[in-house]
């Protein structure tokens, strides 16, 4: 009998440890995607009421510009309002850049890019300690892309912690697209299909082809965080072929510009009129795929990839500071999508 408790006993102890470790310290933190930084006063009660103390804000692009046969920065943030809490630097940067330049020109580009960063935050008497960057590398291009990010991080002393965000093909095949010299990652949990097929059912947000590339995450080397999408987008097909987009679009908004029918499938809209809208044309025959993510859905994956993460502590970032996007969900679900 007194076996038999101690197995029991024992048994409860090992659950409970096991419990335990599962148990991640989450942080709050919010990216702000636009090209000037006011949020408007409802963003701002919103991100009061989720204790959101950390923003992720966009300061500008990097590209491969042919014609000047360099790489240059571009949509530089205008601030008309003072951000609140801390503030992260981040930079976007194609991946034709480092396919376009040279080992020499890596030096360069990573001096003018930490100059560029020190320019915005002194004449808008921001503080920072961390810069992220984002950038779709490949097997082609990781040497340049991580020489360029040891180099940035150079320039700020070692001073400023350095990450940078990671897509899900670099989770499953990162012996060939390597791990980045960066201190944390951030998973980006949206855009994971392929956005220019038609037939693709939603390219913006899709458990089932998450669940092919995230169970390799435990293995993963660096800290890993999340960040979730909260926006709406429309994808144009014209032709079978990809015409353009639309951010933060309802279906609603949809078919009040749109004189539309359903799909065969029903999830698709067909354009039944010429018409013009956000300074493009369309045409009749024009196919509009609506992508949106479910809140249950995403709540679901959020948890599953939580217990595969490796680290304790992990910071679930939300995709954008933006009205539409923030009405997509209620505070409350908001508050679970940042919690366990």
């Amino acid at each position: 009998m007194s076996r038999h408790f101690f197995l029991v006993c024992l048994s409860f102890i090992t659950f409970s440890c096991f419990t335990k470790q599962e148990k991640k310290v989450i942080s709050k933190a919010v990216y702000h995607w636009k090209s000037t930084y006011q949020p408007s006063q409802k963003a701002k009660e919103t991100v009061k009421a989720l204790n959101i103390k950390k923003t992720y804000i966009r300061f500008f692009d990097i590209d491969f510009n042919a014609k000047a046969n360099e790489a240059i920065p571009k949509g530089m943030v205008k601030f008309k309002d003072s951000p609140e809490g801390d503030i992260v630097p981040v930079i976007y940067i194609t991946n034709r850049t480092f396919k376009s330049i040279n080992e020499t020109e890596i030096t360069n580009l990573a001096v003018k890019t930490a100059a560029k960063i020190k320019s915005i935050t002194s004449a808008d008497s921001l503080v920072f300690n961390e810069v992220q960057l984002d950038c779709d590398w490949t097997e082609t291009t990781k040497a340049k892309y991580f020489h360029f990010l040891e180099k940035l991080k150079s320039e700020f002393g070692g001073n400023v912690k350095l990450t940078c965000t990671l897509r899900l093909h670099q989770v499953k095949f990162k012996e060939k697209t390597g791990v980045p010299p960066v201190d944390r990652v951030a998973l980006m949990l949206y855009n994971v299909g392929d956005w220019t097929n038609v037939q693709t059912k939603n390219s913006l947000f899709d458990p089932d082809i998450i669940d092919q590339y995230i169970y390799r995450l435990p293995e993963y080397p660096l800290p890993v965080d999340i960040a979730l999408p909260i926006y709406q987008q429309a994808i144009v097909f014209r032709n079978n072929r990809f015409h353009t987009y639309f951010k933060n679009v309802s279906k609603i908004d949809l078919q009040k510009h749109f004189n539309t029918k359903p799909g065969e499938n029903g999830k698709l809209l067909i354009c039944q009129e010429n018409c013009e809208f956000q300074n493009q044309s369309f045409r009749i025959g024009d196919v509009f795929r609506h992508e949106k993510v479910d809140f249950k859905t995403l709540n679901k994956v959020k948890k599953a990839i939580l217990k595969k993460i490796k680290n304790k502590d992990v910071q679930v970032l939300l995709f954008h500071l933006d009205d539409k996007s923030l009405d997509n969900f209620t505070l409350k679900q908001y508050s679970t999508l940042l919690e366990n």
